[in-house]
């Protein structure tokens, strides 16, 4: 089997060749390229999966839940946790949620005979079914969910080991990422880098689990919260990968919170904190466009 980049199709000019599956819409009934991902969040146990603010199932557009959707199909394919029909002409796989009375999700696929003619991806999306459904049957047994973790140990702050950031890095080429009182002045950013990530490490030995980790690069690295113009909120957040053999905390880039909210729930369901304090109302044009490409794709 060919291995693809994407589940779906993430830039206009994007080679279809790379993309696993179309996942259609009725646009002719008013539907957008968002309803595939709104029926299951519906079907999903409720989860804040947009930066709309209120009901998430009604926002307009589901970044949390595409990119998780993403990275599950990335981590099955290499896993080899897609399953397919007898006549291998429809796949499936565990997308790692579950129902709100517990039951498995799975999405489901069928070939597409008009791929290579039309330029088309290889397979169609047909729809997302709890375990139960009947549309599963010729997938039995049903398929794993994507599994990330092989040392545990890898998920929590270990306090004996020492931070080492790329200062200029971070205030030079992820200015934009720093609240805006500091983006035109890097002495001051400087400082308040320092004074913030003091606090960040005296907090982080009272409180390990304050560090969370999320999936990047086929590694588990840690999200840190620097507050940095206020202590209950964090302002933005370190990116920190753990190196034992030098007993460091590498440090390289930092986050907005809401990318760092969208990269931790590739793991896990969020509960801590400082993330679920997250503001939901909104998400800036450049990580809006990053992540949800699919909106400016006619089809």
């Amino acid at each position: 089997m060919r291995t693809y980049t994407s589940l779906f199709t993430r830039f206009p000019d994007q080679n279809k060749a790379e993309v696993f599956a179309h996942f259609h819409w009725k646009s002719h009934e008013g539907e957008t390229w968002q309803a595939p991902f709104a029926h299951l969040a519906e079907l999903a146990a409720p989860e804040p999966w947009g930066f709309g603010g209120g009901d998430t199932h009604k926002s307009r557009d589901y970044p949390i839940l595409t990119n998780y959707l993403n990275h599950t199909f990335l981590r099955v394919q290499a896993q080899d946790k897609i399953n397919y029909s007898p006549d291998k002409r429809r796949s499936c796989f565990n997308t790692g949620l579950q129902t709100k009375e517990g039951n498995d999700i799975y999405a489901t696929f069928y070939w597409s005979d008009m791929a290579v003619a039309l330029n088309r991806t290889d397979w169609v999306w047909h729809g997302f079914y709890p375990a139960h459904s009947d549309k599963l049957r010729e997938f039995e047994p049903l398929p794993d969910i994507a599994t990330y973790i092989d040392d545990p140990s890898s998920l929590v702050f270990d306090d004996r080991y020492e931070f080492e950031i790329d200062k200029r890095h971070i205030l030079e080429d992820n200015r934009e990422r720093l609240p805006l009182i500091l983006q035109d002045n890097l002495i001051l950013a400087l400082s308040a880098l320092d004074g913030a990530v003091s606090m960040l490490q005296s907090r982080l030995r009272r409180d390990c689990m304050l560090a969370t980790p999320h999936w990047y690069n086929n590694q588990v690295q840690l999200l840190m919260p620097l507050c940095i113009t206020r202590t209950d909120t964090p302002d933005t957040v370190l990116v920190a990968e753990r190196d034992d053999e030098r007993r460091k905390y590498i440090v390289k880039t930092i986050l907005t919170p809401q990318m760092a909210y969208i990269n931790a729930r590739v793991l896990r369901v969020l509960h801590r904190p400082w993330l679920q304090g997250i503001p939901m109302q909104q998400v800036d044009a450049p990580l809006e466009s990053v992540l949800n490409p699919l909106n400016r794709v006619s089809q």
